[in-house]
């Protein structure tokens, strides 16, 4: 912001002019571009001098001195093409002095000395009145150990040396020892490495632009601090590439002799060897095997192992499992192999090549394919196989239950999930419950929504009038709509359960409801029925449903939420079942059922999105679904209530509005 120009003091020179922009007079020649150059004096307002530098072509370069009111130096360091460059001292002075530094400055301090590079501040030191460096407390810094930079900084909080200059960082123990080196390029760390008492490297590595380390990689270890089981390795060198143990590792004991070598092939083998995920349930376990083998060949060794396991799987035979892995993977303690396979079933991140790198390292086996497992799609058969791999090695292990009895919830195979359960009980009862709990709000039977409802009567709707606004044709359409989704939800289901009989759960046939087939179902945009000269709005209409990538939980969900709109569909059409309508004898209470589904949609979503606080505070009452009081239900289960009543109040809307296209016109789903 400008000043405007004071008066000029009488010390002014009169050659002075008023620099706005800092608020100073100035006094420095100019060269023919008008740039400055020379020395270069800046006055205070009040007349005193402020500041002695010099500029080369308009650039500050040189010494530079700044002054107190009363002529003594508060401030002096240089500048090398423009930028502050070496070291700046400021001193402390008396009233009205300039500060050292705006705050936090120890009551002894009389001089600060702040380091820069090209700009860049690299370091701040007080001293006191004899000359010596202090803390923040005003004590002197200990003795400068031999070895450690003059340049080198007292580090409290470690009270160790710290040197810090833009490409590297480098740390000293209060001892003198070099404990730590940093490499960076601007911001990104480029390489670290760790030294032990003596000096020798402890871990060396190297790192990409993204951060995971890339290129060779060492780490020396003591008896107390190695991980492996050999007690005779003391150090392991190998390569990364984008984060993950590749090529040959060696492990080495005290003497660095070659304890021993493995080969851990290239990055990204999880890659090409994605198959190894996927859906393949005609492969038998000799498929595995030969998959595991042709993929170890080509150095892919983390898809040789999970196919060596998916073949385990299916024969129910671990030996060429626990050869491959013996053969891949040095065995960590076995403390620290459970540790980290524990925490790669645990972390709720974890990718799929995190496993794999996990694996190969020498994590826990069991816990591991429990991992991969847990991070695939319940409902596929490759999370099956890694489940079962894991019971294999760990057959009474209850986090490996749980795992498999959640795969076996995605599944649909309600009797294997409670078997899982069973064990689960043992050590973890509040996971079996919970787990339960999900399972009997999943798998419930579809009733006629409309018969546990008791509709009374409302005087506040006798204005309102009727509330089907669809004629016959148009309701037998909507029904037809409900029950091609409801019968290509079950035939995928069934699919999914195999040759199993049909559970009581089973979303029911409905290809009564079909006379003419199923109906090709629409995603498109339609123009909606509109009043006499208003131009019809443009709208989204989205029938379809994907039945393929779903698990029978979520494609049980869907079936509900169906069934609830067909069941209040055909309700309010006169009838006491699902089934297609001869006529419409449209009920007396269907602007009340309205009003009912309507206010419960709106308490779900609330229960949602606030708790049901707002709910609460406005005197909205709540409800009970299927035995659990919304208020009381948890997050997932609440989110199933919110889309059931949200399809319900679609239906509605649709069925009582003219200017509505579709019950799944999808700016329904708005609240």
């Amino acid at each position: 912001m400008a000043v405007e120009a004071p008066e000029r003091p009488a010390a002014i020179p009169s050659q002075a002019v008023w620099n706005a922009e800092v608020g100073e007079w100035e006094v420095c020649a100019r060269g023919p571009d008008g740039d400055r150059e020379g020395e270069c004096l800046m006055f205070r307002a009040s007349g005193s001098l402020h500041t002695r530098l010099w500029f080369a072509s308009g650039k500050r370069e040189g010494a530079f001195t700044v002054f107190n009111p009363d002529g003594s130096v508060a401030r002096r360091g240089a500048c090398v093409a423009g930028k502050i460059d070496g070291v700046v001292s400021a001193f402390a002075g008396g009233a009205g002095s300039e500060p050292m530094r705006s705050c936090c400055v120890p009551e002894a301090a009389v001089r600060l000395d702040s380091r820069y590079d090209a700009g860049q501040l690299l370091q701040e030191v007080f001293y006191d009145a004899a000359g010596q460096p202090i803390c923040s407390d005003g004590k002197p810094w200990p003795a400068r150990p031999n070895g450690v930079p003059e340049d080198a900084e007292y580090d409290e909080g470690t009270a160790g040396w710290l040197r810090w200059r833009p490409r590297e960082r480098r740390f000293w123990t209060g001892a003198g020892v070099l404990a730590r080196e940093l490499e960076f390029d601007g911001c990104r760390r480029t390489a670290e490495r760790t030294y032990d008492g003596s000096g020798d490297v402890l871990e060396s590595a190297s790192f990409a632009s993204d951060g995971r380390r890339q290129g060779p990689y060492r780490r020396r270890f003591t008896p107390a601090t190695s991980p492996y089981a050999d007690p005779r390795i003391r150090e392991e060198v190998g390569s990364f590439s984008g984060g993950q143990p590749v090529g040959v590792w060696r492990f080495l004991d005290e003497a660095r002799a070659v304890v021993r070598e493995v080969d851990r092939g290239v990055a990204r083998e999880i890659a090409p060897g994605a198959l190894v995920l996927a859906d393949q349930p005609g492969l038998t376990a000799q498929d595995w095997r030969d998959r595991a083998r042709g993929w170890r060949e080509e150095g892919l060794v983390g898809a040789g192992l999970c196919a060596e396991a998916r073949a385990a799987a299916r024969s129910g035979d671990l030996a060429d499992l626990r050869a491959a892995l013996e053969q891949a993977v040095v065995p960590l303690a076995a403390a620290v192999a459970l540790e980290r396979g524990d925490l790669l079933a645990r972390t709720a991140d974890v990718t799929v090549a995190q496993i794999v790198d996990g694996l190969i390292s020498g994590a826990d086996p069991a816990s591991a394919f429990r991992a991969l497992a847990g991070v695939l799609p319940g409902a596929s058969d490759a999370a099956l196989d890694f489940v079962a791999a894991a019971l294999l090695l760990e057959p009474d292990s209850p986090p490996v239950h749980l795992t498999r009895a959640l795969i076996r919830f995605q599944h649909g195979d309600d009797a294997g999930a409670q078997s899982d359960l069973a064990i689960v009980d043992r050590a973890a009862p509040d996971a079996a419950a919970a787990l339960r709990a999900m399972m009997e709000a999943t798998f419930r039977p579809f009733e006629f929504w409309p018969a546990h409802e008791t509709l009374e009567p409302d005087p506040t709707l006798d204005e309102v009038g009727a509330g089907v606004t669809r004629n016959l044709d148009e309701i037998r359409g909507a029904i037809a709509v409900y029950a091609t989704r409801l019968q290509a939800i079950r035939s995928a289901i069934q699919a999914k359960r195999g040759a199993a009989a049909p559970p009581s759960w089973m979303p029911p046939d409905v290809g009564a409801l079909l006379p003419g087939g199923a109906l090709p179902l629409r995603r498109e945009m339609v123009q909606a029925p509109a009043e006499e000269g208003v131009e019809p709005a443009t709208v989204e209409v989205d029938e379809t449903i994907d039945v393929a990538s779903q698990s029978v939980p979520a494609l049980l969900a869907e079936a509900q939420a169906d069934w609830g709109a067909l069941s209040w569909l055909c309700w309010s059409v006169g009838l006491d079942q699902v089934a297609l309508p001869a006529s419409i004898e449209e009920r007396p209470l269907v602007p009340v059922a309205m009003k009912t589904i309507v206010t419960r949609c709106w308490r779900a979503r609330d229960r949602l999105l606030s708790g049901g606080l707002l709910a609460r505070a406005n005197n909205v009452p709540g409800f009970s679904w299927h035995g659990t009081d919304v208020d009381a239900a948890p997050q997932h289960l609440a989110r199933q209530i919110s889309e059931e009543y949200l399809r319900v109040r679609s239906m509605f809307i649709w069925l009582a509005s003219f200017d509505v296209a579709s019950p799944f016109q999808t700016d329904l789903k708005a609240d």
